[in-house]
């Protein structure tokens, strides 16, 4: 079963939980301190945290700076467990550290119809580094290669209180171009040989050569991802955004 991968976790100073969007298989821990599996990566200067608070809690997600001010993540990381739209978001921009680089706060955000994409306007410059997005759906083909980043959880069970405090990649392995995401948009699959994403991976950029061409929607935390496409969404983030 595939699930989103937002993590929820409570404020610090009280025990970590699971929000109904994080529900994971039963899936045995890894013994080492990776994204379950993948290694420790460096960040291209694009890689962003997402910390979203409403209600006590902090929604962790990983999103990526698509030009100074815009930041492109997954929808679902953008509601609480009440189904309200977050208010509250910081993000963190080019570290590979889960709280380094550049802080800011969400301003204006931005919801996609068609599929599990969502824009963030930020108060202020976040970087000069940024996602080249994919503009073709050629720019994704079954059998590539591709490396997914995050600061998710490094085990497939109680996600909230084991967030990676370092970014983490995996490489994959485009499966289906033709998938369905959380939210019933276009999508890519991928199978997982090196590392499954897992809760707080959500939003997080799926890189193909250079490209990115999804944005992290679900995963069964074991052996399938699936990314919303964005070539799929390329319009409509230029229409927002103008990038």
């Amino acid at each position: 079963m595939r699930v989103p991968v937002r993590a929820l976790g409570i404020l610090a100073g009280a025990a970590t939980a699971l929000g109904a969007c994080t529900v994971t298989p039963a899936l045995a821990a890894p013994s080492s301190p990776d994204i379950i599996g993948g290694s420790t990566a460096q960040n291209p200067g694009y890689l962003t945290r997402f910390n979203g608070h409403a209600n006590g809690y902090t929604f962790f997600c990983t999103s990526s700076l698509i030009s100074a001010r815009w930041v492109l993540t997954a929808k679902h990381c953008m509601y609480d467990n009440n189904g309200a739209q977050l208010t509250d978001i910081d993000l963190y921009v080019g570290s590979n550290q889960s709280n380094g680089g550049v802080h800011a706060k969400a301003g204006s955000t931005y919801l996609y119809d068609d599929g599990d994409l969502a824009l963030i306007e930020l108060d202020t410059d976040g970087g000069s580094t940024f996602a080249k997005l994919a503009s073709s759906g050629s720019d994704a083909a079954e059998g590539d290669h591709a490396t997914v980043y995050g600061w998710g959880a490094t085990q497939s069970t109680d996600e909230g209180n084991h967030q990676s405090p370092v970014l983490k990649k995996a490489e994959v392995t485009i499966s289906d171009t033709n998938d369905t995401d959380n939210a019933g948009g276009p999508a890519i699959t991928a199978g997982t040989p090196d590392g499954a994403v897992a809760g707080g991976d959500s939003g997080g950029p799926m890189v193909d050569g250079d490209v990115q061409v999804g944005v992290c929607s679900t995963s069964d935390r074991s052996s399938v991802t699936t990314y919303g496409s964005v070539a799929a969404g390329r319009d409509w983030i230029g229409q927002v955004a103008g990038v």
